[in-house]
């Protein structure tokens, strides 16, 4: 965990060798001094981790001291080099999930539906493979992971399908969730929408698979026999705890897993219900232990940089939040394009000072698609894509 200050997002560096030469009860006053001579600071976490004293508008003298303290021990904590260590288990539900259903056109899909399906079909030995998804770094703040378990709900099979072997491969490229809904018993699937993942598209009918039926890791991250209705549980590997780790310390990797059942023969169809079931008690569950350490560092730096960030979350529904960094103070503009150029929202467009700044955009009233942000700052552009599920 890091602790940073940041004055209008901005950040000033200070050597924490500084504090290990002070005395221990100089240490505790300066850290008691500094937030009582700036009480417009207070103490937030951001979703790295990092503890950060960020500006406040108003503050009071009684919670400025309290905020003075805890600072003060913080710095102490770090001068002595101390570690601390909170285990911690956090259960996820899916941020979203989808069936890739074997067609040339892609003109399938399932973005809302309350299943998911892994394996071949009964009659036409068609393939079906699922996608799913969870919010690690949006959850989980800087940690080691020690665990990675998945509970699925398997609620339909054939009953001469006997129990088959699924497996969860990584996957490796963004995919989207459209409003399709598939009905009845769902594993036929409904005719794509915008934004859906479909066998050819990672998000329909604008960007593609490398390879159709999903670009995914080869490497099983865990399989597991599943036989008639019931609760299935994979994990934990050390695959899973490998993939988890990564997602929650580079969320732009984070593209989940794909359920891959037997397509070695027909009938091996195995239906999982999704975060979208009616049901909240079958919907899908990851249970994650980490270990939170509480390693200290003070690195308060300008932005080196300008730069554009990933929003988060991606996909998003209804808002999202946008983070750019700028060098030097100076005109931004930051705006929200459709597929055909048009703009559809103005963020900003005025004077900011250097520094990261942090812009929330709530997409109520858009519908769901892939949409770009531009970001333009002393002649420079920058543009990212991202994606609104509804």
């Amino acid at each position: 965990m890091t602790i940073a200050m940041h004055s209008q997002r901005s950040e000033v560096s200070i050597s924490m060798r500084f504090f290990q030469r002070l005395p221990l009860s100089r240490k505790i006053l300066l850290g008691i001094v500094g937030c009582m001579t700036c009480p417009e600071f207070k103490i937030i976490t951001d979703q790295k981790g990092e503890v950060i004293i960020s500006k406040k508008e108003k503050s009071g003298g009684v919670f400025s001291v309290a905020r003075s303290i805890v600072i003060g021990a913080l710095l102490l904590a770090a001068s002595t080099g101390r570690t601390a260590q909170a285990q911690t288990q956090d259960s996820l539900g899916a941020s979203r999930d989808n069936t890739l259903y074997e067609d040339a056109t892609g003109a399938l899909g399932n973005g809302v539906g309350a299943h998911l399906f892994a394996g071949r079909t009964t009659l036409l030995g068609q393939i079906r493979r699922g996608l799913l998804a969870f919010d690690i770094a949006g959850n989980i703040m800087g940690a080691t992971i020690d665990s990675v378990k998945l509970t699925l709900h398997m609620s339909r099979t054939n009953l001469i399908a006997g129990p088959q072997t699924v497996e969860l491969h990584r996957v490796l490229a963004e995919w989207g969730q459209g409003t399709s809904d598939a009905p009845f018993q769902e594993g036929a699937g409904a005719p794509s929408t915008p934004g859906d993942a479909t066998c050819i598209h990672t998000v329909f009918n604008t960007t593609f698979w490398t390879n159709a039926g999903g670009d995914f890791s080869a490497t099983i991250s865990a399989s597991l026999s599943v036989g008639d209705t019931a609760f299935y549980t994979w994990g934990s590997t050390a695959q899973m705890v490998a993939d988890v780790q990564d997602w929650l310390e580079n969320p732009m990797n984070n593209f989940g897993w794909l359920p891959l059942g037997n397509e070695s023969t027909n009938t091996t169809t195995k239906r999982f219900d999704t975060r979208d079931n009616s049901s909240a008690s079958l919907r899908p569950v990851l249970v994650v232990n980490y270990t939170g350490p509480l390693g200290i560092e003070v690195d308060f730096r300008l932005p080196t940089e300008f730069a554009l960030h990933r929003n988060y979350p991606n996909p998003f529904n209804p808002s999202t939040t946008i983070q750019f960094s700028i060098t030097e103070s100076g005109i931004v503009r930051l705006a929200v394009h459709n597929l055909l150029g048009q703009q559809v929202a103005a963020l900003i467009d005025k004077r900011l000072a250097a520094g990261t700044h942090d812009v929330v955009w709530n997409a109520s009233n858009a519908t769901s698609g892939v949409y770009f942000y531009r970001l333009e700052f002393n002649g420079a552009t920058r543009v990212r894509r991202m994606i609104l599920l509804r």
